[in-house]
């Protein structure tokens, strides 16, 4: 470990901290090595510290002999065992040390008290029993360290130094009631009988051991303290001599210390160093675990005209509201690390294995994050409008530097600046291009919902007998610059948005209002509709009653709209799937399972649930001749569906040869472009007349 440098100054808590960790290293090596090695030992160790040009050991009481030289005396009580001489160099860096002489010196006591309980010779007759007794005795009394003596396990004696420092008048309170002296876990989570178990095992084996340990005092409050044990024979039987001292001030230091080197004291976030260290571990984790992470770097725009303006107590107040906004928003693994000035990094980890998928996971966290920057505060009662320029790049852990890392995200930060501030930029130009598309996409959808650019096409499902009576209703949405677009180029992104939920709102209403207006059409005025329901939307509150509303308003029989529900809805909340689904069955409305067999629904939540139809998922019906385990699990689903008194209907059905196979294993009804693909509604009644003829 480190040894104190001769030229670091008192004061500095990394100092302190260091030191105090490598004189406690020495007392634990002057409880193991042999007798004759302990004087040399104390003499070279001692000799290193700051400002100290030599140190002699010496058996007996020593007093200085001029005013370069100091002495302290090792005794426990009256008795005197040993001293320390030392030659002083520098008296300014010595002064650095003297904060721990005394208590060093009372340690070194104690443990050579211990050595020597160790040493002696097994005492014959009473008269000397009774004397190493005393002798004992008053070593033990008088210690100005806390001291237990412990026995077969168990506390025997302790003295009066430990008494008052734990808040007991009486050291009778203390060894009645030992495990009123700790809290049932010590800080790292064992559990203080069994780690203290363990504790005694070690320096029964090894002769001494030193550890921290969490003390509780008479009034509940609880203390660190460092613990040494050590190996001694008492009436032939090996005990354990046991010295602690409250480490509170120490610790306080340390965390003080370890504020200061890793952590930024006007916001209290992590510093760079902090940071860096954070990264070089969440990189190692990438590559360990498959997943990726982001690393965003973040400028508030036009801050130097604030702090010039307004100066720097005005800027350091945006500072520290800025790392407040930002602290909100990332998510517990994540972490928020300002830099210096008026530059942030964010640490996202982990994300998604999909590089794709991390990126969009990464951007929305980005857009968040220049969403909650945006929103105005006050500065000295005026508002201000703040906003900032981000810059990304993912790694997975293939990059393992972390300085080229954070240069990447700083360039992306510098192309965000370039591009007109308030935005984010990625490092990658593909990802970049993805993200800007995926951003435009967004609020084209945003738009769409309220220009209402939706519509419906519909594909006819025909029964076994060749009639057509009932469609599916299919999303499309016409888009002002991309045309067309299906639902699998838009609907993850609207779920992912929250947009899913208006969206099927929209259609569930577009879809009664055709079937109010076909009632005066007799071709389609007994069709019925199968609509798609989102989780989002079915789990909404107030989904029954929306339904049941667009029922009402467009004058339709419930008994005309069937709407579609997915496996993967299911879990987690079969029972509240359940609860809904009867609600609207007391409507009128009907129930069909869709994509059966891609999902994980077992059979008992299918015999449970209130559904009227099966649908067959065209991934099962593709191979139909020419997979065998298709066309099983095909007639295995119509099988259990007339069992359990539900139609089947097969999605993808395109060539004569699949359709006649369902015939004949029993299905119900078939959609798919064997018989007609999905159609505009002004285009269904010409199909329908079509067939007829």
């Amino acid at each position: 470990m480190r040894q104190p440098n001769p030229d670091e100054q008192r004061g500095d808590p990394g100092t302190v901290a260091a030191a105090t960790e490598w004189l406690l290293n020495l007392l634990a090596e002057v409880g193991v090595v042999p007798d004759e090695v302990v004087g040399p030992l104390l003499e070279a160790r001692l000799a290193q510290l700051p400002g100290v040009a030599s140190v002699r050991f010496h058996r007996d009481r020593r007093a200085a002999l001029s005013a370069r030289e100091r002495c302290d005396v090792l005794e426990v009580g009256d008795t005197c065992l040993g001293s320390l001489c030392w030659r002083v160099r520098n008296a300014e860096a010595f002064s650095a040390c003297e904060p721990w002489l005394p208590a060093l010196c009372a340690t070194l006591a104690t443990l050579l008290h211990a050595r020597w309980l160790r040493a002696q010779p097994h005492a014959t007759g009473t008269a000397a029993a009774q004397r190493g007794e005393t002798r004992f005795r008053d070593l033990f009394d008088n210690s100005p360290d806390p001291c237990w003596l412990i026995e077969r396990g168990q506390f025997t004696d302790c003295n009066h130094a430990a008494s008052a420092m734990l808040g007991y008048a009486r050291r009778e309170d203390i060894l009645q009631h030992p495990s009123r002296l700790s809290p049932e876990f010590q800080p790292d989570g064992r559990s203080s009988f069994e780690k203290a178990e363990e504790m005694m095992q070690i320096a029964m084996r090894e002769g001494v051991h030193r550890f921290e340990w969490q003390h509780r005092r008479a009034d509940g409050s609880c203390f660190p303290a460092e613990v040494t044990l050590a190996r001694i024979d008492m009436q032939d039987q090996p005990a354990l001599y046991c010295v602690w001292r409250d480490i509170t001030q120490r610790k306080q230091i340390e965390r003080q210390a370890y504020e200061l080197a890793f952590f930024d004291p006007l916001t209290n976030l992590p510093n760079r160093r902090l940071l860096h260290e954070r990264l070089e571990r969440a990189i190692a984790t990438c590559a360990r675990e498959g997943h990726h992470g982001a690393l965003v770097y973040l400028d508030l725009d036009h801050f130097k005209v604030l702090n010039d303006t307004q100066g720097h107590a005005i800027g350091d107040r945006l500072l520290v509201e800025m790392a407040g906004r930002l602290a909100t928003v990332v998510r517990h693994s994540d972490t928020v690390a300002r830099m210096g000035g008026d530059e942030f990094v964010l640490l996202l980890q982990p994300l998604d294995r999909d590089r794709t998928r991390a990126a969009r996971q990464a951007g929305r966290i980005g857009e968040h994050v220049l969403q909650a920057l945006a929103q105005p505060c006050l500065l000295d009662a005026m508002p201000y409008q703040n906003s900032a320029s981000l810059g990304i790049t993912l790694f997975d852990g293939q990059l393992s530097d972390a300085n080229e890392i954070l240069k990447r995200a700083d360039m992306a930060m510098y192309e965000a600046k370039a591009a007109g501030r308030d935005t984010l930029r990625f490092f990658d130009p593909a990802i970049q291009a993805g993200v800007a598309a995926r951003a435009q996409l967004e609020a084209d959808l945003r738009s769409a919902v309220a220009r209402e650019e939706f519509l419906l096409h519909l594909q006819p499902q025909v029964d076994a007998d060749g009639q057509c009576r009932a469609v599916e209703a299919l999303l499309r949405w016409q888009h002002p610059r991309q045309g067309l677009l299906t639902p699998h180029q838009f609907i993850t992104l609207a779920e992912e948005s929250g947009l899913i939920a208006p969206i099927g709102h929209w259609v569930i209403g577009r879809a009664c209002r055709l079937l109010g207006g076909w009632r005066a059409q007799p071709l389609l005025r007994r069709l019925h509709m199968a609509v798609n329901v989102s989780p989002r939307q079915f789990y909404q509150p107030a989904f029954v009653a929306s339904v049941r509303g667009l029922l009402q308003e467009h004058r339709v029989d419930p008994s005309l709209l069937r709407l579609e529900i997915t496996e993967s809805m299911l879990l987690g909340n079969v029972e509240r799937a359940i609860a809904t689904m009867r609600e609207l069955k007391t409507l009128g409305v009907s129930f069909a399972l869709d994509d059966f067999g891609t999902g994980y629904s077992s059979l008992n939540y299918v015999k449970r649930l209130p559904i009227d139809q099966i649908k067959i998922d065209q991934s099962f019906v593709r191979d139909i001749h020419t997979d065998s385990n298709d066309a099983a699990i095909c007639r295995a689903v119509i099988a259990m569906g007339r069992s359990l008194g539900m139609s089947t209907l097969a999605e993808g059905v395109e060539t004569p040869q699949q359709w006649q196979f369902l015939m004949r294993e029993g299905c119900d009804a078939g959609q798919g472009f064997l018989f007609a693909p999905p159609l505009a509604p002004e285009a269904l009644g010409d199909w329908l007349q079509r067939r007829t003829h």
